[in-house]
């Protein structure tokens, strides 16, 4: 390493506290020759990081870190994902026409609902697959779980704050920032509403928010979805004719009025959630796509006899009673249903 490149890294606080000032008073402090002295190593510095951004020695927001491949998300939700004809619409235009745009309105927002095994989850990890180089190692990447970081429900105000420094800090190094918050059902009321400010227009101290994503997964309202999925089953309707519409009244108002960390808040009182997506309970055709996957996955060779395949599906529990339509835990329970049919 070369020594001027060694007292750039020494005296980096100083260039950022140096080059905050205004630059006539940068001037009378360090004088013409120390100000072109530090314009140099800063120069230098710059290069530096480039170098360790571009070798991967550091994760830099910017397209050698974020690369967005709509393609290929548009291609796992297609195949790799079951019943869910409105999440594969909604989510994959929300996100393309978000990154696409260089100068959003807005921070994306969505609301993920449903039980258990819909899919909330995997179609968050799809999203972030194929926008972050690192994918969830990525640093951009901020993932909170309401039952593990916010479950104290007598430290809200502590949290408020903890939340907001949080946003503040990430947003302030990448913009292209995603904050996924799960179980939210399970959040302390009011909580939530520490990120109102940051899901508008304007800029919070100078650091626009904008360009990041915001995603909230929730139970709630998945008893209204499968209840709203049952009746349009028995009018005789196909399950692909559901419309968004249809469901998005329904969520907001569960959103709003049942006991979650988005009951009562500012977030859905002033229409700051893009979109509410709802997850629709899986029928048995839709389980058996996830148990074909789960084989491939376990590179099991010899064939799997159909007979298999129903007793896979016989270790999960069914609703209605009369019909057994609905898996009750969605495709959740595959994997180690799979692994115990098989082996024994």
């Amino acid at each position: 390493m070369k020594v001027s490149t060694v007292v750039v890294l020494t005296l980096c606080q100083f260039c950022k506290i140096s080059f905050a000032l205004e630059p006539i008073t940068t001037t009378l402090v360090l004088g013409a020759s120390g100000v072109a002295l530090i314009s140099t190593l800063l120069g230098e510095y710059v290069g530096l990081s480039n170098f360790r951004c571009k070798s991967g020695l550091i994760e830099c927001c910017g397209s050698t870190h974020i690369q967005p491949n709509m393609t290929g998300l548009k291609y796992e939700l297609n195949n790799l994902l079951f019943g869910q004809h409105l999440v594969n619409d909604v989510a994959f235009r929300a996100v393309k026409s978000h990154l696409d745009d260089e100068n959003p309105h807005k921070p994306l927002v969505m609301s993920f609902h449903g039980w258990t095994g819909g899919g909330k989850n995997y179609v968050t990890r799809m999203i972030v697959d194929n926008i972050y180089v690192k994918k969830q190692k990525s640093s951009f990447v901020h993932i909170f779980n309401a039952e593990v970081d916010f479950k104290h429900a007598s430290q809200v105000s502590l949290y408020k704050d903890q939340l907001q420094s949080w946003l503040h800090g990430n947003v302030s190094r990448c913009g292209r920032s995603i904050f996924i918050f799960d179980e939210m059902d399970h959040m302390p009321e009011g909580l939530i509403d520490a990120i109102k400010p940051y899901l508008g227009t304007d800029p919070i101290h100078h650091v626009d928010f904008r360009k990041s994503i915001f995603i909230f997964l929730s139970n709630t309202g998945g008893n209204a979805v499968v209840k709203k999925t049952i009746e349009i089953w028995q009018e005789g309707r196909s399950r692909e004719s559901i419309k968004l519409s249809e469901m998005q009244a329904i969520l907001a108002k569960s959103a709003y009025n049942q006991k979650s960390g988005l009951r009562y808040s500012g977030i859905v009182e002033k229409n700051l959630i893009d979109h509410f997506i709802p997850f629709l309970p899986l029928e048995r055709h839709h389980v058996r796509k996830c148990i074909k996957v789960e084989v491939d996955r376990l590179n099991i060779k010899k064939p799997i006899a159909k007979t298999v395949y129903d007793e896979i599906m016989d270790e999960l529990l069914w609703f209605p009673a009369d019909t057994r339509l609905y898996s009750q835990s969605g495709c959740k329970k595959i994997s180690q249903k799979v692994k115990i049919v098989l082996n024994s």
